[in-house]
This record gives C-alpha cells, structure tokens and sequence, in this order.
C-alpha cells in the first residue's frame, strides 16, 4: 500500500535557471498552471489576475498538493499604484463543534508524518478522515483576490481551470502513482469519487474531471455557493454521514479580509511576509537575529553564516513550537519576537552557543503549491495554498469530485498548549509567502511548498537576496539546512566549510536527500524580471 504523506512534487529536483522577461511573469512548480498565468497576463490581466488563475489551475492539476477545498493558504500582493503591500490570510478554521479534547493522544507518542513531534492520535483521526475537516477556505481567499485586486474578473480566472477539467490535460510524470495513493488509502466511495468514472491515468494520457469541471461552472458564477449554495450543503452532508462535526453554519460564517503583512528591515531591505498564525513568525524571527550576530552583509561561502543560520532557527524553531496558536496576544507577541531587543538576546545565545536541542521527527510533506507573478506594471504576488498533506484528509465528496484539505491535523493534539484545537480556532500553518522591496520599489517574490521546512527556508532564500546578490536561480540552487529545533538536517551538496562551522556550534548534523518541495522565485532588477522555479519549465514570461 503506497505511503500518502511520501509524496513528491513532479520533476523535483530540478536546477533551477533564470528565466528573463521584459514584460510579465509567472512561476510555480508545474507547467500547466503557470502557462494559464502566463496566458492571463497576455490577455491583459494583472500580477494579482495571473496568480488567482495559476492557483486554481493547480487546484486541478495538482490535487494532492492543493485543491478547490484545500484547507487554505496566504497570499502577499505589492500594488505599484500605491507602493503598498497588503495580504490575505486564508486559513481555516476549526468547525466551532471542536473541543480541546476531541482526540485521544496515543503515549507513548506515536510517529506521525508531518506533525514534527506532536504526540501521535488514535486512529490518525485527526489527519485523515471526516474529524481531520476544518472548513476550507482557498476559494474564499482566491475569489477575495480577484474581486478586490484583479483585473479581468473572477469569472474569467475560473474559466482555463474549468476548461483543464473538463477537456482534460495530459498526466505528467509521477500523477499515476500520486492519484494511485489515494485510491489504495481511502474508503471507496471516496476512491470512486474522485475517479469520476474514469481510471487512474498513465503517463501522457489525457485525464478529464467533469464532477470538478461542473463545480468550477457552478463558482464561476457565483463563488459565495462554496459556502452557501449546494456545494456547502453536499460537502457537510458528506463529512457529518462519515462522523464529521462540519456544519452549514460553519461554511456560512467563514470569512477572508485584506490585512496587514508582518514585516522586517534586513539589510536595506523591506521584507514582507504572510501574516496571521503561519510560517512568517519564525522565518523573521530568524532574520532579525541574523542582522545582530552580523551587521554587514553575509557571503555566500562565508562559514559564520551557516554556524549562525543552524542556531537562530533552532532557537525559533523553540518559541515556534513552544508559543505559537490562536490566543489572546498572539500579535503582540509576534512583534516581540521580532523585535530588535529580542533578535539581540537570540544573537547572544547563539554566540554563547546556549541552546539545548528538543528530540523531533523529520518527515515534511511536500504537499501544497506556491505561485508568483508580477506584471509589466510591477505589481508582485506570491501565494501559497495548502491540503496540509496528500489529499488531506482523504475524504473525497460524491458529485464535486474534490478532497477535503485536513486542516485539523496541523494543532497539537494534546490539550493545554497554545495550538491545541479549539472552536473556530486558526491552526499554526507552514506557509510564508514573502515579497521584498527596497527603497519602496518591489524586488523579489518567493516562496516554496515544504511543510515545516517552509519557515526554515524562507529566511535563507531572503537572505540570498539581500546579504548574497543571488540571481532567482541561484538562490534556488543554493544547499539547504532545516531544524524543528534539534538537530541540522541538511542537502548533500552543503560544503564541508560549512559543515564544519555547524557541528562547531554543537549541532548535530543529519544529511537529507532533498529538503522543501519546488520553489520558485520572482526578481526584478531595473527592467528586467527574472524567474526562476524548481519545476520544469514552471517559470514564464512575457
């Protein structure tokens, strides 16, 4: 029986080149997708336009990673008209019938993938099945975006994911086997379901979804059904016949609004990054720690960094798992963690080497999608949208055709901490979408799918921005490191200099196949953009 959470993006792995462009771009980890946003942009759409529409042709194309009910995502848009940068924060929630106790921890804790040292559940209840659902909410956020920010209108972004539903795109590499491992691990009305009255595809055969083709019809000309039409009412009919505690009046009440982003001073530069309970906390934290342990800009080959980098992020990675969730303060205490009186005090443990390691399991899915877009105007988006694992909680809802993202699978499961589940409460995600200006003017969109590598890496592609001067690919290429807070996982190309520079800090080292899913880049230097994506031939330009 295929492993779900073992998923790998198509073509992962492969070195990124800089992509040049005069006009517009898009970037994500899959062909298809970013050729819709490319297509959206020469048809006279916006940056925002293009990544709306990239994101729900992914929906389709990629449906382990993301989906129409993916449990969400977040989303960093700079608007060159007004050179300000704004965000949506499209998380779910937990449906408000959710107790503190809902699910029985198993002790001793049970290895679970992705949960990164949350102490296993009975039955895996809380990442698979009708108790992993939380309200899903990548249309709300996505049809936000367009209504708001979009050129074109929603109808129009909706139109290239229904026609690669219904008329169908060839299979890539790797889909039969991924499709294959939700059929060998779900019910079988749910295998059914998804199926849609065909067959698992091969590769390079065309594989049509007409149930999600009719969805898609049905939200093009009205998103709000999602959450108040029949598709709500199929959807919580499917989960509460399964045991589910999903209700209309859940989908009903969900709601996204345009918010602040967090953001950061590194280097001359203004990072802003996914607001909300998600991955930015830490990736920030990281950075702004980084700015005491070295007031001049870092090297690329120089040792200090790597040392540095491995104990600000365990040092993070510590508040993250220790203080992050949905709770009163959570905002003043991110400012705090951020702050340049607490950066000071993380520089001084980690030059003190004062840290003590926390035991973690290190089994990242890579499992969501990010995109990037900027248009000849400059303005800049980047996205990331999420099921949480493959195909979330495995459930697959008859007539729609869609799987259900698990967004109850990312609190802690045992009561009493701050991400342990709660009515209508948000769950501590990965994700940290993040743009970059300098003197006001936009520079780099980024991002990466990941799971917990996410906050890890973010604060390393940004750094080879603004300390390093890396071109987009460059950035991509560079060795990776992660922690949850224990030990240095890293790339096998990661040199030996910098090795050596980490285990002299007392980490130990763990070396890894791969670390994070595709990323992709979005860099714009004078009047040149440049894209750059992990994905083959995921960056395109116009």
């Amino acid at each position: 029986m295929a492993e779900l959470n073992s998923i790998r993006e198509d073509h992962m792995g492969v070195r990124a080149t800089d992509v040049t462009a005069a006009g517009g771009m898009v970037t994500c980890g899959n062909y298809l997708a970013a050729r819709v946003g490319r297509d959206i942009l020469v048809a006279g759409g916006n940056a925002v336009d293009a990544a709306v529409a990239t994101a729900l042709a992914l929906c389709v194309v990629k449906p382990s990673s993301n989906g129409i009910a993916g449990y969400g995502g977040a989303m960093v848009i700079y608007l060159a008209d007004i050179g300000r940068v704004v965000a949506i924060d499209y998380n779910t929630r937990a449906p408000k019938a959710t107790t503190e106790d809902m699910y029985e921890p198993v002790a001793p804790p049970l290895k679970q993938s992705n949960t990164g040292g949350f102490a296993g559940v009975e039955g895996l209840k809380n990442m698979f099945g009708p108790l992993a659902v939380s309200v899903p909410a990548t249309i709300a956020g996505l049809s936000l975006a367009a209504k708001r920010y979009g050129r074109l209108g929603w109808s129009e972004l909706v139109r290239p994911a229904i026609r690669l539903a219904a008329d169908g795109f060839p299979a890539w590499p790797g889909l039969r086997e991924d499709i294959r491992s939700l059929i060998d691990n779900t019910d079988a009305e749910s295998a059914a379901a998804f199926l849609q009255g065909g067959g698992v595809p091969e590769e390079g055969e065309t594989w049509r979804l007409p149930d999600v083709a009719r969805l898609l019809e049905t939200l093009a000309d009205d998103s709000d059904a999602f959450y108040h039409g029949e598709p709500a009412r199929v959807i919580v009919e499917r989960v509460r016949s399964m045991g589910g505690i999903l209700t209309e009046e859940d989908m009903a009440d969900y709601r996204v609004d345009v918010s602040e982003p967090l953001e950061l001073d590194y280097r001359g530069h203004r990072v802003y990054a996914a607001p909300g309970i998600s991955g930015s906390p830490t990736a920030l934290e990281a950075l702004a720690a980084m700015q005491f342990l070295n007031t001049r800009p870092y090297e690329a080959d120089d040792p200090s960094y790597w040392g540095d980098l491995a104990g600000t992020l365990v040092l993070s990675w510590h508040d993250r798992l220790a203080f992050l969730g949905d709770v009163p303060g959570f905002g003043k205490l991110v400012e705090h963690l951020k702050s340049h009186r607490y950066a000071e005090l993380i520089a001084a443990r980690v030059r003190a080497d004062n840290f003590t390691p926390i035991p973690s399991e290190f089994d990242p899915t890579t499992c969501t999608v990010h995109v990037n877009a900027c248009d000849s105007d400059r303005n800049l988006v980047a996205m990331t949208q999420t099921h949480g694992g493959g195909y979330g909680s495995r459930v697959v809802v008859p007539g729609l055709g869609i799987a259900l993202g698990h967004g109850m699978s990312r609190f802690n499961p045992e009561a009493g901490h701050p991400n342990s589940p709660g009515p209508w409460k948000q769950p501590l995600h990965n994700m940290s979408p993040m743009i970059i200006t300098k003197d006001g003017k936009p520079v780099a969109a980024i991002g990466l799918p990941g799971g917990r590598t996410i906050p890890s890496l973010m604060p390393q592609f940004a750094a080879a921005i603004a300390d390093f001067g890396m071109t987009a690919a460059q950035q991509l290429n560079l060795p990776r490191i992660h922690t949850q807070g224990g030990a240095i996982q890293h790339t096998a190309d990661l040199p030996e200099y910098a090795r050596k520079a980490i285990s002299q800090r007392g980490h130990e080292l763990v070396e890894k196949e791969a670390i994070g899913g595709v990323a992709s880049t979005i860099l714009i230097r004078e009047d040149t953009v440049y894209g750059a994506s992990q994905g083959e031939n995921g960056a395109l330009g116009i």
